[in-house]
């Protein structure tokens, strides 16, 4: 049988956890494929007679890959995207449990659009966790309303991300450079987000991800995560944080336009926290016609309903924020001008919104940016600061 997607699992010692991922992956998936099980020089011998034990069922075909040494996430997973050859390829934790219809509900939101290229399911890791007594099989049955909803991420996470073939013969493999494990992943995403390619969280697909489980034990974790950050950051810079301010009562259309500006700075790895004057982040959703469907949220971008004492409101949080906006974007008042006379405080970047061409062009000074071109003012606020007087 012709296999539409290959799973690789990446596999270090921790028999325990492997065996109820292996298991679940049997049991509960019902997409013809190959699973690709690269162990990364596991050193205990209950692994290895384990992994040795495995066979495969009428939809799953096993394939075994013993590394002979420790290659890091992205080596040892790139040994399994080698012999990769399926439409669709799926990389998988050691320490995830998937259920029920997993797999096929992420290729039918990957089949849903040709701009999606990387989905992750979701998952504890995005903060969805069973009720005390339900099994993870009862709470992903909760989720089945959300079936062919999505929600953009700025990245996705590998712990179980599903790709596109088209994507990683258009990118390559994951970079080898991140030793260790972490950015790796995030690196992939960036790099399929500039040849064309989104990703996104498939609401109504559900895998338990046991976070951190498979590297508990890893030795120099700290330092790993430092050179690899330090490495990801020379190449793409350092994430961007964002307060917009839109308290305009601009209703159905006004919002979604908004939203959808936001959304395209929010794709150059930028957080964005959105003060909206709707009554809820329900009606503020509604208005701006996002479904989860053909309009989907961006999880970067987080809704808050301010209806009173706005202005002090803003004060409090731009002066007490321990992680400093480096941008706030708002129409001039009062306040705006007294928040840019107290720069030197909160260390903020004041931006209004231009009243004579509208809110898709915000200015500083004499710099004028358009936010339909968002990496202009991505790179202005990273290397923070340009020639003066510029349209941007």
């Amino acid at each position: 049988m012709e296999k539409l997607c290959d799973i690789v699992l990446l596999s270090y010692e921790n028999s325990d956890l492997l065996k109820m991922c292996v298991k679940s992956v049997l049991e509960y998936t019902d997409i013809p494929s190959n699973l690709i099980i690269v162990d990364n020089a596991s050193k205990s011998i209950e692994v290895r007679h384990y992994l040795n034990s495995i066979r495969g069922n009428s939809i799953i075909n096993v394939i075994k890959i013993f590394n002979e040494t420790n290659e890091g996430f992205a080596g040892g997973t790139n040994r399994g995207l080698m012999i990769s050859k399926s439409p669709f390829v799926c990389l998988l934790n050691n320490d995830c449990v998937v259920t029920r219809g997993w797999l096929s509900e992420m290729i039918d939101v990957a089949k849903s659009r040709s701009d999606i290229g990387l989905i992750n399911p979701q998952s504890s890791t995005f903060g969805s966790r069973p009720k005390e007594n339900n099994s993870f099989n009862e709470h992903a049955q909760t989720l089945i309303s959300k079936k062919g909803k999505i929600v953009e991420i700025g990245h996705a996470i590998g712990f179980t991300c599903l790709i596109k073939r088209e994507v990683i013969e258009k990118i390559g493999k994951l970079d080898e450079i991140y030793k260790g494990v972490c950015y790796e992943d995030t690196d992939f995403s960036i790099r399929a987000l500039k040849a064309g390619y989104i990703a996104v969280m498939a609401e109504g697909a559900y895998v338990f991800h046991k976070e951190q489980a498979s590297r508990r034990d890893l030795k120099g974790k700290d330092e790993i995560y430092s050179r690899n950050k330090k490495i990801f950051e020379e190449k793409w810079g350092r994430q961007i944080r964002i307060l917009y301010v839109d308290l305009s009562r601009n209703g159905e259309g006004g919002r979604e336009k908004v939203y959808d500006t936001l959304r395209g700075v929010a794709r150059e790895r930028v957080t964005i926290d959105l003060w909206h004057s709707a009554k809820s982040e329900g009606e503020y959703l509604d208005n701006a016609g996002i479904d989860g469907r053909k309009i989907f949220r961006h999880a970067d971008i987080s809704l808050k309903s301010v209806t009173r004492f706005a202005g002090l409101k803003l004060i409090w949080k731009v002066l007490t924020k321990k992680k400093k906006y480096d941008a706030l974007i708002l129409k001039k008042s009062g306040i705006s001008n007294f928040l840019r006379l107290f720069e030197f405080i909160h260390k903020s970047k004041i931006f209004y919104f231009s009243t004579a061409r509208g809110k898709d062009e915000i200015y500083r000074g004499k710099n004028i940016f358009n936010m339909l071109i968002p990496n202009k003012l991505t790179e202005y606020l990273r290397a923070r600061g340009v020639k003066r007087g510029n349209v941007i």
